[in-house]
């Protein structure tokens, strides 16, 4: 067609437009070549008190082009009415602004001046976002009405580290002459940087998850207390050397718990904290090992591992032993429970060894002993096999009548089988129908372990000091295909020398402190440990309930009955109850590992704080707040979002918790740790360590 533009006229036609476009962006350049302007400093000091203006560190325009000096802008001792932002283009239909301060604050409302300048626009309307990250962000406003002087905004006391400020772009250019931002009544959130740099170390212990701290001076979980010395307990830990200019990894062993120290004796540095863990030649070992604790030993006759619901006459048993039950190769034997003070006993309910079913005991007498010397004879029974299927149903039930003893002994008479004797479960009912849990020994029991049991190790919980002992309440897990299970609950007392964990003189227990509820629910405690023993006589311990969620439960015993289970109640709603099944749930969304503290003073004065990061491995740090160490708890307010994940590879976060050692009133210390879904990414030793965070409490006047 004659009048069709070819090709080249059409390329020409293209860069004289383009060149068009240069001469006219270069004009509006030149247009705003502005004069410096030197801010002055006043006499301002930010105190953290309610009302202070907070000073912004870092504004962003991630789509605007703009002119005007953005440092002088966010100048906290700029006057607002000099240095606007003259905003001149964007790539998207929306101008955004993004002012970050240090920390995380309580925002009560902010300032944003917004007068008519010469021949520009100024800004409409505004909505306005805020973020703990810069990275996830939730609305304050939409569509805000400004005027065209000094608009006050409400912010209503909202948490935020980030702000954004967006606004339709026009054809015109637009201004922004200040924006300031003041503090409300609340808590500021800091990212304790030195305590977190302190346990990213180049030799030795070079990085753990799980952690719990202690006084190992006085005790107790109290707020403020001076002490000599923090103990730590860790989970899995590395051990090795790390290259110092590049975090990777250079040697790397991983054990399965260590302890550390922190002495307050001296200004706060990286070189006052020690590690310890045990050595095995030249290769490093955990603390706390399960060796005395898997095998088919006596103590599996009364824990909850392979039935279900555990503690209840309608438990039914495993058909496999991997811990789950008692075997000897000595027919002479006898067992010998001791509940550790005179019960009252209804009921004895046995399941009899059912993984190879030969081997199950088929004769018993069964005495009672208020001293453990002199033994008297309740009855004499006789045992059927097990069938060998899963889910066996009990063998036996013995009825009792005004039996009250402290020791049971079951002397075993024969076996169905010439060379084993074995049993599965015993249940132990008191009259109102509920469990005794006892310590079991046995006159002889193997320890031999099956290639499950061979990968079993313990991950610590938390713990509480009692005298010149440490209580913590490790779990026991095993591998399972891909992923690991959790079998049991124990306690272990670590010995306190020299402000020191002896761990070479520990004692282990089996606890009834993991169990399957008859609802399909599994119960774990030790997830946190609270000494409330100088308010109301007791200690408090705390875990959770999966089941269609994670949810928060609470049993509580007196320092004297650490080691009689029989004496620890659980609540239950309404009161407290010796059955573990009946704890009822307090608050959901929990994680696997969190604190109660209870705050003495400042804005919390007097309440119970609880800490967790909500689902686990959401990456919210959030509270809660009760009345009581038993609730009822509070919506959660959330304080904090990690952000590991955005720089770590495959990182996530997990399980936030309150250290009462490590905080002062009014500055509360929080920690959760850092982990990553990529074995690969373990080189990097950034991951692997925990983080630190304060809650400051804001100053009020007068």
């Amino acid at each position: 067609m004659e009048n069709a533009i070819n090709g080249d006229e059409m390329k020409r036609i293209i860069l004289l437009m383009l060149i068009v476009l240069v001469v006219i962006l270069a004009s509006c350049q030149k247009t705003f070549e502005l004069e410096p302007i030197t801010i002055e400093d006043t006499d301002y000091v930010f105190t953290e008190t309610i009302g202070d203006k907070i000073e912004v560190v870092q504004i962003d325009l991630p789509y605007s082009t703009t002119a005007g000096q953005l440092d002088n802008f966010i100048n906290i001792h700029k006057p607002m009415d000099i240095n606007p932002i003259y905003f001149m283009s964007s790539t998207i239909k929306t101008h955004q602004v993004c002012f970050t301060f240090e920390n995380i604050y309580p925002l009560d409302y902010m300032t944003l001046f917004n007068p008519v300048i010469d021949m520009y626009e100024n800004i409409v309307t505004v909505d306005i976002d805020v973020s703990y990250n810069g990275t996830k962000f939730s609305s304050v406003y939409d569509d805000v009405m400004l005027n065209d002087a000094n608009n006050h905004i409400d912010l209503g006391g909202v948490m935020a580290r980030t702000v954004k400020l967006t606004f339709p772009k026009t054809d015109q250019i637009q201004t922004l002459s200040d924006v300031s931002f003041y503090l409300a009544d609340g808590v500021i959130i800091k990212e304790d940087k030195a305590l977190s740099d302190a346990f990213l170390r180049y030799d030795g212990w070079t990085g753990a998850d799980g952690i719990f701290t202690f006084d190992l001076n006085h005790g107790g979980d109290r707020i403020g207390v001076d002490h000599q010395t923090t103990g730590f307990i860790f989970s899995d830990t590395f051990v090795g050397e790390v290259y110092e200019n590049n975090k990777l990894r250079k040697v790397s062993n991983i054990i399965n718990n260590s302890f550390g120290y922190l002495d307050h004796t001296q200004p706060f540095d990286r070189d006052q904290f020690s590690f310890a863990y045990d050595m095995a030649g030249d290769q490093p070992k955990s603390v706390i090992e399960p060796d005395q604790m898997i095998g088919p030993r006596a103590a599996n006759l009364l824990d909850n591992d392979g039935i279900t619901p555990a503690y209840d006459p309608n438990g039914l048993l495993t058909n496999i032993n991997e811990g789950t039950m008692w075997l000897s190769d000595q027919l002479n034997n006898h067992l010998i429970v001791d509940f550790k003070s005179p019960s009252s006993i209804k009921d004895l309910y046995l399941w009899n060894y059912n993984d190879n079913s030969s081997y199950g005991a088929s004769s018993i007498a069964i005495y009672g002993s208020n001293d453990g010397l002199a033994y008297q004879l309740i009855d004499t029974v006789s045992l059927d096999q097990a069938s060998g299927n899963m889910n066996e149903p009990y063998t036996l039930h013995i009825s009792f009548t005004d039996l009250t003893t402290r020791f049971i002994k079951l002397d075993i008479l024969d076996s169905h089988h010439q060379s084993y004797v074995g049993l599965g479960k015993l249940v132990f009912l008191n009259d109102d129908n509920e469990p005794l849990f006892g310590e079991i020994t046995a006159a002889s029991e193997l320890t031999t372990t099956t290639a499950n049991e061979q990968t079993s190790r313990y991950w610590l919980q938390d713990g509480v000091v009692i005298g010149n002992s440490l209580y913590v309440f490790p779990i026991l897990v095993k591998d399972e295909s891909t992923i690991f299970k959790v079998h049991h609950v124990a306690m272990v007392d670590i010995p306190i020398v020299d402000q020191r964990l002896d761990y070479t003189n520990e004692t282990y227990y089996h606890t009834p402190l993991m169990t399957t509820t008859p609802d399909g629910g599994v119960i774990y405690y030790g997830a946190g440990v609270m000494d409330n023993t100088d308010i109301d006589g007791y200690i408090y311990i705390y875990g959770y309930k999966d089941l269609q969620g994670r949810h928060l439960i609470v049993g509580r015993f007196r320092p004297q009955d650490i080691k009689n289970f029989n004496q620890w109640t659980y609540f239950d709603g309404q009161d407290w109850s010796n059955k573990i099944s009946d704890s009822m749930p307090l608050i959901d969304q929990v994680s696997a590992e969190l604190s109660v503290t209870y705050i003495p003073s400042g804005m919390f004065s007097n309440k119970y704080m609880l800490v967790v990061m909500e689902d686990t491995t959401s990456g919210r740090i959030s509270y809660s707040l009760s009345d009581t160490p038993y609730g009822p708890f509070s919506e959660y307010t959330q304080i904090y979002q990690t952000n590991e994940s955005t720089y770590l590879r495959d990182a996530f976060t997990y399980n936030a918790k309150l250290h009462p050692n490590l905080s002062e009133p009014g500055n509360y210390v929080i920690s959760y740790n850092v982990n990553t879904h990529s074995v690969g990414a373990l080189s990097d030793a950034r991951i692997y360590y925990p983080r630190f965070i304060r809650i400051v409490e804001v100053k009020s006047r007068g």
